[in-house]
Order: C-alpha cells, then sequence, then structure tokens
C-alpha cells in the first residue's frame, strides 16, 4: 500500500508540472497556488490551504524546490498574521487578508512596540477611540519593519485606561497608506534603514478590521507572541519573496535573479563563515577548532530544537518553551558565528567591507528581534520552570493610574 506522503508528493509533483511556467507573471502564479492549496499546503482546505502536516508540507517543498518553481510569498503575514486569523479572525477576514496574503496582494508589518513601553508590551499608550463604526489612532510605535511599503499593520492599541493594563487592549488591522500616518525611517549602523517609526494622528480603523474582541486583544497578542519567537527559523517560512514584488512580472525572471543573488552572496553567515574558514585556514589554530565545534554542535541542537516546534504546531498546539529555547539558540549562534569570523580575519576583519561585515554589524539585532533574550529567559523561568516571578505593582491598578 502506497504511504501518504508518497501520495502527498507525487500529486504535488504532478501538479506543479502541470503548472509551472516561468512565462507566467507572478500574480498569476500565486493565484494558482492559492486556488488550489498548493502554495500554503498546511493551511485548513477551507482557507486556501490543504490541511497537511508538517511532514507532508516539507515532501510539498521539495517538490517545488526540485522543479525550481517560484514559492508563495513569505514574511510576516503568512508567517503570524494567518494563524491569527485562523484563531481569531471571523470568516470575512479569513477571506480577505488571507487571499490577499497569498496572492501577494496585501503586505503586513507589525505594529507593537513602542518607545515608553520597552519590553512591557501590554504597557502600550497609542489610543483607539471609538467614533461611529470606526477607530481613531493616536500615538507611536517603533521598530517597525517595512512600514514604509506595507498595506496593513497589525497593530495594538489601548481601548480602556480603567481596567488593568492586560485587559483595555485591542488589537486592529491598521490601513497603513491613510492621512493620520506618517512612516520614518531608523538608520542603523549597517547603512540601512530596515526599521522605522510610526506616528499616528487619527488614522481610522473601521470595525471590520478589528482582530478578536475589544479589550481583549492581549488574547490575540499572546498568540502573535507564541508563534514570533519561532519567526527566525527558516522553517517557519515557505522560501518565498519578502516584502513587495511586481505581480506583473514574469516568473522566470524573479527565480534567474534568486538564483544570482544566491551565487554572489553565499547562503548565510555559516555559508561566509566557512569561506573565511578555508580563507584563513582555521584548521591550524586549535582553539579556533574548538568553537568551530562548538558553534555547529549549537547548530545541530537548533535543528533538533525546530523540529520539535514544528512538531507541537502539527499537532494543533502553539509553539512553547521549544520556540523560547530556538530563539535564545539563533541568538547565542549569530554571536558565535560573528566572533569567530572576526578572530579567523583578525586585523582584516577591521578593513572588509563585504557582506560578512554587514552580518557583524547586523548581528546585535538577532537578540532583540522576534523578542528579547531578556523576555524569552523571563518566560522560561517563569512559565516552565515555576521560579518566582519579578515583584510587579502594576498588573491590578487601572492602566489611568500608572505613573
Amino acid at each position: 500500500m502506497r504511504s501518504s506522503l508518497e501520495s502527498v508528493r507525487d500529486e504535488a509533483r504532478t501538479w506543479y508540472e502541470q503548472n509551472w511556467d516561468p512565462d507566467r507573471s507572478v500574480g498569476e502564479w500565486y493565484s494558482l497556488m492559492a486556488a488550489s492549496g498548493w502554495g500554503y499546503p498546511g493551511w485548513p482546505a477551507e482557507w486556501f490551504g490543504r490541511g497537511l502536516d508538517k511532514d507532508a508540507v516539507g515532501v510539498v517543498r521539495q517538490q517545488r524546490k526540485e522543479l525550481g518553481a517560484l514559492p508563495p510569498p513569505s514574511g510576516i503575514g503568512p508567517t503570524l498574521l494567518a494563524p491569527m486569523l485562523f484563531e481569531h479572525g471571523n470568516d470575512e477576514q479569513r477571506q480577505r487578508f488571507l487571499s490577499g496574503m497569498a496572492k501577494g496582494e496585501i503586505i503586513v508589518c507589525q505594529m507593537l512596540s513602542e518607545p515608553s513601553a520597552g519590553s512591557d508590551l501590554a504597557g502600550v499608550r497609542t489610543r483607539a477611540e471609538r467614533d461611529g463604526e470606526e477607530w481613531r489612532i493616536t500615538g507611536q510605535k517603533v521598530w517597525t519593519s517595512n512600514a514604509a511599503i506595507v498595506d496593513y499593520g497589525m497593530l495594538l492599541a489601548r481601548t480602556n485606561v480603567d481596567v488593568a493594563k492586560h485587559r483595555g487592549l485591542s488589537f486592529f488591522l491598521v490601513r497603513r497608506d491613510q492621512p493620520g500616518i506618517e512612516v520614518r525611517p531608523l538608520r542603523e549602523m549597517t547603512g540601512a534603514a530596515l526599521f522605522n517609526e510610526v506616528f499616528f494622528e487619527g488614522a481610522i480603523v473601521p470595525d471590520a478590521d478589528v482582530l478578536g474582541e475589544i479589550d481583549h486583544g492581549w488574547a490575540v497578542t499572546r498568540t502573535f507572541l507564541a508563534h514570533e519567537k519561532n519567526s527566525l527559523n527558516p522553517a517557519a517560512h515557505e522560501g518565498g519573496i519578502f516584502g513587495r514584488v511586481d505581480l506583473d512580472r514574469p516568473v522566470g525572471e524573479i527565480m534567474e535573479s534568486r538564483r544570482s543573488t544566491r551565487s554572489a552572496m553565499g547562503r548565510g553567515a555559516t555559508r561566509m563563515l566557512g569561506r573565511l574558514w578555508d580563507t584563513f585556514d582555521g584548521t591550524t589554530d586549535p582553539v579556533l577548532r574548538q568553537e568551530m565545534m562548538r558553534l555547529r554542535s549549537g547548530q545541530e541542537t537548533l535543528k533538533a530544537t525546530n523540529l520539535r516546534v514544528r512538531a507541537a504546531k502539527a499537532q494543533g498546539g502553539r509553539p512553547g518553551r521549544e520556540a523560547s529555547i530556538s530563539k535564545l539558540i539563533v541568538s547565542d549562534t549569530t554571536r558565535a558565528q560573528r566572533e569567530l569570523g572576526l578572530r579567523l580575519q583578525g586585523p582584516y576583519g577591521m578593513l572588509a567591507d563585504d557582506p560578512f561585515s554587514d552580518f557583524v554589524l547586523g548581528s546585535p539585532a538577532i537578540s532583540i528581534a522576534g523578542g528579547t533574550d531578556e523576555i524569552q529567559k523571563n518566560h522560561l523561568g517563569e512559565r516552565i520552570l515555576g521560579l518566582p516571578a519579578e515583584p510587579r505593582t502594576d498588573t491590578e491598578i487601572p492602566f489611568r493610574d500608572h505613573p
């Protein structure tokens, strides 16, 4: 008897062989995958997927990769907003946003962090005030990736100041391109400006774009945070394009451009570190050899931990302690790659102007993105190990009484 995985493999392979055409436009190709469910096969069958488990999803990805077909869009929308919609959205929202994301027509970002709240996410002060059947947003968000190019932001705002801070929040999907929203880029030491400040002055969100219940947005946020911990794991993405793409462009051109970029840049820090290892002959130094083996051990541990995250999600649960552990290992691995690469280069590391130098300068961001290392350690200590929480005096008093 043929196994179910073999059936999925053959069915996926057949569909991709029959439908992949390098001359199709990106928009047409995305729409075909969305209608068939082969773009996001792990999504429910009634919502542009096929309801497959993690093993079957991996089989589909492999067939698509072997054929050289363009994956569906990647990014915050399919990775984070999609599971939030499955758990907290209504059918109209699922139809509109899941369809738009699958077809590359809707790009989203997260708008949670604020300058005055820091890591205390429930302390946000951005206000949402009802105005008839709409909400008017006033406040500021920070560290918002891609804010200048997205269609919607996933916004956490305060709707009630007379209750404790966790109980007066609501979650909105706010259209970014409208009056009352200003995006200001934040320049990093790499020279890039991937993050932004976002200012709201009377921006409007209709009732139809409230995700979950009013004043109960913390439940939606916890779903977001559970999945965000694993968002830096490549296995969480389908491998497609992040951000906006020309939907009229032929898919063949896109794939050729991606292949050329990979060839020129290598495959991330691991590949760049391998080239440095060969160039500077790391095998001659026993200390460097030991550091390399420690790094590789950590990477293997990360692979095993990510498999546990995927297994938990496949069984219908949220990523839990495994996701926090995975996030911490990613931070440790990034720092280890940076330090080993610099030690290999010696004084040349101060002079280089190449992709590894960009990686070195950008590496501190990994300890912040997707939830800071400190937050992950607090989560593991309090929720998993049962250690006493830090003393708090602000969790029960009305938010209007906070200093």
